[in-house]
């Protein structure tokens, strides 16, 4: 039912199908057969979720995985800085390397990846008892159509645009953990939290541009995208007044 993928000091388990990776994952984790950077990949997802734990759809050759994230550092800039920061870091990392074969990618904040425009994947991360997994899927075969997507939909999904073929799921992940690992190292031995911020607002989805913005009951407003903060808000301008946004749906206009 499983096959490990050898990737040199970093394990991941393939299966054809589980309730979500999440979960899998971190049962994994918990019972020692993964360690850090240890990865899962399913064919098909039962009970897939996103953000607040709405459903996933979960479609065949799409891929469906979830990764042991390290620990933060004990110090340095990062060892307080992370956690605010790390949906931003794993999105800027995610992207950094399928760009390798994808064009175009960008953050919508604060965890979708879009693609011209389109939603192609969609970032979650959870912590529980110090252990942090991300659950990533993205559209490689194909995406939801419209009339299935929930009504306050921000962008409309699609498949994404690879020139050339990834090797399917499976290898496409081996590529994100092992390159993905080297440029986060990298970044947290060698960019400091501020200077992290430019970087990736560089991959941030409608940057000065106005959006619509739609948090709890509040009635939605416009505001104009201005950057990230420290903390891994989104900062915007309404009215003349500077904001920073922790929670809320966003979509262009």
């Amino acid at each position: 039912m499983w096959r490990g993928a050898s990737t040199g000091i970093t394990a991941i388990v393939a299966v054809d199908t589980c309730e979500t990776t999440m979960e899998t994952v971190r049962g994994l984790v918990e019972s020692e057969v993964l360690g850090d950077w240890g990865a899962l990949v399913s064919g098909v997802q039962t009970g897939g979720r996103g953000q607040l734990r709405r459903p996933w759809a979960s479609l065949p050759g799409n891929l469906h995985a979830s990764i042991a994230l390290p620990d933060a550092p004990v110090r340095g800039e990062w060892a307080e800085a992370l956690a605010p920061l790390l949906p931003l870091v794993v999105g800027y990392v995610v992207c950094s390397v399928l760009e390798e074969q994808a064009a175009g990618l960008k953050i919508k904040w604060p965890n979708d990846i879009l693609q011209d425009g389109r939603k192609v994947g969609g970032m979650l991360i959870e912590e529980r008892n110090g252990k942090s997994i991300l659950g990533l899927g993205l559209n490689l075969a194909g995406f939801p159509p419209e009339e299935e997507l929930r009504e306050d939909h921000s962008v409309p999904a699609a498949k994404m645009a690879i020139p050339y073929p990834s090797g399917g799921p499976l290898t496409l992940l081996e590529r994100l953990v092992n390159r993905g690992k080297s440029v986060y190292e990298i970044m947290l031995d060698e960019i400091p939290p501020t200077r992290f911020i430019a970087m990736v607002e560089s991959r941030l989805a409608w940057m000065g541009r106005t959006i619509r913005v739609l948090e709890g009951n509040e009635a939605p407003y416009e505001a104009v995208v201005t950057g990230l903060s420290l903390g891994g808000g989104l900062v915007v301008l309404r009215e003349g007044d500077e904001k920073v946004l922790y929670s809320g749906s966003i979509s262009p206009l």
